[in-house]
């Protein structure tokens, strides 16, 4: 039985799923710290109108816990929230919600962690904070003395009825392509404020009929193969985006005769039609993005938000639109994989500064001079297709050979080698540049200087072949 004590950051698919398999792998001292007052991470917080995930239920869900009764395709919010809740549950993982870990620190031999129910201290420690947990204010002039309510999408205000009034959504990301078809028939007013449009292709969503979901409980085999079949899809995207970029031309005409076949009005096809290169930003799944658009109590303003008026939004034309209320659908700090922790590893020297301009990982997942420590989807662990949850387990993987390398040694901890590091990171950024990522356009993926922390530049088969083992010329034991 594996002696180890693990303390796990985060109550989300990542922190839930790393206990599950840690439990499953035999360890029994694994404490799950979570800052909500329930598990869910970002669907526990993203409850706004709409809310639904962009990749195929089937798919979206943990390898050993396949879930044969989904509603639809692409499940709402609420279902996988009840999913994450149920595995959890059913594989006895309490997480102590309601705790900020607001530091950890590694004193040569553990992790003594901070948090707001006390001190605790752990021989193993692993982040899963998310890439997509710290909403993203924009620097908007004004935003505080504007009357009316304003909130991000990820703090939906349910206690605001929009119920025929005025409402402003800045952003037209994954989030405004879902909540702005769900509000528009309520609403008086909407405008909708971009500054930049994505591409889209049809999500195709459906409802599963029940005797679908009784085939898929009695024939497990075939819920296997669909969910093989949307891997391979999403390898396609993924090769599309990062070795053959010819195979992007597909999703440009269809993107195209999306927009073509919803909106007549040439101006407003105009404002919706991307200059850049298709999959440079994230691209988007939707049946009902365009048509609401073209409805006629929307309209999408591309002039630039000069400021926030008590009474509105006034852009760089000098045009004021009145507002009731505003929604920023404007994403989040991507970056920022650990915060609002302090990681403080050997000799005191944080991860903010071990990792200066840009973060790293070798494959994501350690960090030279960080001993026992680990990071689920750490950075350069996203994609433009495929699902977190799949990269999730590949971490996890590795994460259980390290251990199990540790328990075969008797060793006290283990570290990335900075030479393993430093030479992964080389080859990860000479495969960046020639990814669609890098060709020109503003997304969350690179920063304002060019870097990119977040995106993998490989096939998603490539990520599960590299983690699935430990190399020991990697590693370190002592």
């Amino acid at each position: 039985m594996p002696s180890r004590t693990v303390a796990i950051v985060g109550g989300g698919f990542g922190g839930i799923g790393a206990a599950v398999m840690l439990r499953r792998a035999g360890y029994r001292d694994v404490e799950v710290f979570e800052r909500g007052e329930r598990i869910g991470g970002v669907w526990h917080h993203n409850t706004y109108p709409g809310a639904a995930c962009d990749i195929p239920s089937h798919l979206y869900e943990f390898s050993f816990a396949p879930n044969p009764r989904w509603s639809r395709r692409f499940a709402p919010q609420a279902e996988i929230q009840t999913y994450l809740e149920d595995v959890a549950a059913r594989h006895g993982v309490v997480a102590r919600t309601g705790t900020d870990v607001t530091a950890a620190r590694w004193d040569g031999e553990r992790w003594r962690i901070e948090t707001s129910a006390g001190p605790h201290v752990a021989d193993v420690l692993l982040t899963a904070c998310g890439q997509l947990s710290v909403p993203s204010i924009p620097p908007l002039p004004g935003l505080g003395r504007f009357a009316g309510p304003a909130f991000h999408t990820a703090r939906w205000r349910h206690d605001v009825d929009l119920t025929g009034r005025r409402v402003a959504v800045v952003g037209t990301g994954c989030s405004a392509i879902q909540v702005v078809p769900a509000i528009q028939p309520i609403v008086g007013r909407l405008d909708v404020y971009q500054r930049s449009p994505g591409w889209t292709i049809p999500r195709m969503d459906f409802a599963y009929r029940e005797r679908t979901k009784r085939l898929l409980e009695r024939f497990p085999v075939l819920q296997r193969i669909d969910r093989a079949s949307i891997q391979a899809f999403h390898e396609l995207g993924a090769a599309a985006m990062t070795r053959h970029r010819w195979l992007l031309k597909p999703f440009r005409a269809l993107g195209r005769s999306q927009i073509n076949r919803a909106i007549q009005d040439p101006e407003l096809r105009r404002k919706v039609t991307p200059a850049d290169e298709v999959g440079c930003k994230r691209i988007m799944l939707t049946d009902d993005w365009y048509p609401t658009l073209a409805r006629d109590n929307v309209e999408l303003v591309t002039d630039r938000i000069a400021e926030i008026t008590e009474a509105g939004i006034r852009t760089a034309d000098g045009t004021e639109r009145p507002a009731d209320a505003i929604v920023l659908a404007t994403g989040f700090a991507s970056h920022e994989f650990v915060a609002p922790m302090e990681i403080a590893g050997e000799g005191g020297r944080t991860l903010a500064e071990a990792w200066g301009d840009i973060p790293r990982a070798y494959l994501g997942i350690t960090v030279p001079g960080f001993p026992n420590l680990f990071l689920l989807y750490g950075p350069n662990t996203n994609g433009g297709s495929g699902s977190v949850i799949y990269t999730i387990e590949c971490a996890m993987r590795h994460v259980l050979a390290a251990l199990e390398a540790l328990e075969r040694a008797d060793a006290r901890r283990i570290e990335v080698r900075r030479e393993a590091a430093e030479r992964f990171d080389r080859e990860l950024r000479a495969a960046l540049a020639g990814t669609v990522w890098h060709t020109g356009c503003t997304s969350w993926y690179v920063d304002e200087n060019g870097n990119d922390p977040s995106q993998w530049p490989w096939m998603w088969r490539t990520y599960r072949r590299r983690t699935a083992e430990l190399d020991p010329s990697a590693y370190a034991l002592s």
